[in-house]
């Protein structure tokens, strides 16, 4: 008899997010390499695996992990971009990278700063990037920083590079609310076919600023969206009701009216098909 009861994946799954978070590479490996031996087809656990050889640099074994979750969901993003990023590393010689230098320690963000929040936060890509071979190497989830210069707003690595800048608009209302005591962070999401894409966030507004908004487009567009939503869903159950034509009983075709038998009275004239009005409140929570 077994001393311990057998974890469900369930609980392995949240240890190996957890081990993943925190940067226990080997840990994570090990966990989900468990998930695969009993569930083959879990294309997530692959990717993990993947992700945590990248980051021991291991890549030949990382393009196997997520060469294997691209089979089992050929539409997976995850294990595209990351192939592409393992294509373009494999190109690189290790002359170019200077034999024997340390790779760069990703800094594990905080989980947080990757959930949008209306008016807070800014997910796009970089206008004007550097290369894409250059781009590989800013891992997923990577703290950047920002430089404004000349009424733009660039993003910079670690060692000061610039990677490309923040499109115009929102970088000069960016740039604004900074000098007026507003403070931002930025970190990488991953490259795209031709750019880097980035999550910029606002984590401190000044009092002096009261309530102005960093990003209004963001709130915009959510609003936009819901009242799209709210309509498409008012027109979908107006499908089914009826109209006072297709509600027209008939009451002379009735048999009881010709057998003079009492009908009963109707409670109300009101139309009992009819959707009483709804209001919905714009929401103004996490998306």
């Amino acid at each position: 008899m077994r001393d311990q009861k057998a974890k469900t994946k369930r609980q392995i799954v949240e240890d190996a997010r957890r081990a993943s978070l925190e940067g226990r590479w080997a840990e994570t490996i090990e966990l989900n390499q468990q998930i695969v031996e009993r569930f083959p087809r879990d294309a997530e656990a692959h990717n993990r695996i993947g992700r945590a050889l990248m980051e021991h640099q291991r890549y030949a074994e990382a393009t196997d992990a997520y060469t294997a979750a691209l089979r089992i969901d050929p539409a997976n993003m995850i294990a595209r971009r990351n192939l592409q990023r393992l294509d373009l590393l494999r190109r690189r010689t290790e002359a170019e990278r200077g034999e024997g230098t340390e790779a760069p320690t990703t800094v594990i963000p905080r989980p947080t700063v990757f959930i949008e929040e209306v008016g807070k936060t800014w997910v796009d890509e970089l206008v004007n990037p550097v290369s894409l071979e250059q781009l590989v190497d800013v891992p997923s989830g990577q703290r950047l920083a920002l430089e404004a210069s000349d009424r733009r707003l660039y993003v910079v690595d670690g060692e000061g590079r610039r990677l490309g800048e923040i499109e115009v608009k929102t970088a000069e209302r960016v740039i604004e609310l900074m000098s007026g005591g507003n403070r931002y962070e930025v970190y990488a999401l991953g490259i795209s076919a031709h750019s880097l894409r980035i999550i910029l966030r606002e984590v401190y507004r000044d009092p002096s600023l009261g309530t102005r908004v960093s990003f209004p487009r963001h709130i915009k567009n959510t609003r936009a969206y819901m009242r799209e939503r709210d309509i498409l869903r008012q027109r979908d159950e107006a499908d089914f009701l009826l109209s006072d034509e297709d509600d027209d009983t008939g009451d002379d075709d009735d048999p009881r009216v010709e057998a003079g038998e009492d009908l009963e009275p109707a409670e109300s004239d009101a139309d009992p098909f009819i959707e009483e009005t709804v209001t919905v409140e714009e929401e103004e929570s996490q998306i």
